[in-house]
């Protein structure tokens, strides 16, 4: 059963109780040196006091369990529950399924107009269109990039932090596409175009995952490079295309990059993170 880690949040499905002090914690804290386990330092002073070595191990029960052909999807359920970044995946490709019910996309979708039209709709929908997607291909290479990034920075900052990553991120980036496309609508005349889709939050995720691990070596397209350098070449990217007119919301990543790099600044700071 999947336990968040004392230390740093992160919900490991396979959590360690520590035998010093008893709290859970995740395969990276585990140990009492990496938990600052103040349950080592009281064993210590005793040992000291006694002049022995003595410690109660706790009694280990064993119980059979009996087999069951529902046991592998329990299992999967376990480790999908056990990580934010899975959840998400899956409501995601949840949500897609249900976007063939009808009216159901464009009533979660974002629609700038709706900031003046109902706004308590605009409001809703800065997170319930982080959950929907044009298509399959679009939906695939977003759940792609969640794959690969978000567990490894949920790893490195814990699960809640990681929510508030994803959540803040893609909530900005709509913020940011919302201006633009006024913008774009009152300078260039260009109609106001609804959004869906997750980039702008998992842009926010590689954005923030750039500033805690630069030297991380990953592969875009099959190139190595390190991921400072991919998240410069995405970005101006999108620098380059965002007046192109392409259904792209490029303004939404770029927005999702801003707030990905201050929040990651922000976490740097205080050092509360895993490094390596």
């Amino acid at each position: 059963m999947s336990k968040e880690c004392k230390y740093c949040g992160f919900r490991d499905p396979m959590p360690f109780t520590c035998k010093f002090c008893g709290s859970t914690f995740c395969y990276n804290h585990r140990l009492p040196e990496s938990h600052n386990c103040p349950g080592l330092a009281s064993y210590k002073e005793r040992v000291r006091a006694s002049g022995k070595l003595s410690q109660k191990e706790p009694d280990l029960i064993a119980r059979k369990r009996r087999d069951s052909i529902f046991r592998p999807l329990a299992n999967a359920l376990s480790v999908i529950k056990s990580n934010y970044s899975l959840s998400i995946l899956v409501i995601a490709i949840i949500s897609f399924i249900l976007q063939y019910i009808p009216g159901y996309s464009s009533f979660f979708a974002l629609s700038p107009s709706d900031i003046f039209n109902e706004p308590w709709k605009f409001a809703i929908n800065l997170v319930t269109h982080i959950f929907l997607h044009g298509d399959a291909y679009h939906l695939f290479f977003n759940m792609l990039f969640l794959f690969f990034f978000g567990p490894e920075l949920e790893r490195r900052i814990g699960g809640k932090r990681f929510l508030a990553v994803f959540f803040m991120s893609g909530i900005i980036a709509a913020i940011g596409y919302t201006l633009w496309s006024f913008f774009t609508f009152f300078v260039f005349d260009r109609p106001l175009v609804s959004a869906i889709g997750a980039s702008g939050a998992i842009f926010g995720i590689f954005a923030c995952l750039t500033i805690l691990a630069p030297h991380m070596r990953i592969y875009v397209i099959f190139i190595p490079m390190r991921i400072t350098e991919a998240l410069i070449f995405f970005a101006l990217l999108d620098l380059l295309l965002i007046g192109s007119g392409d259904p792209i919301a490029r303004s939404a990543h770029l927005s999702g990059v801003i707030a990905g790099l201050i929040i990651g600044w922000y976490i740097k700071k205080k050092g509360k993170y895993l490094r390596g």
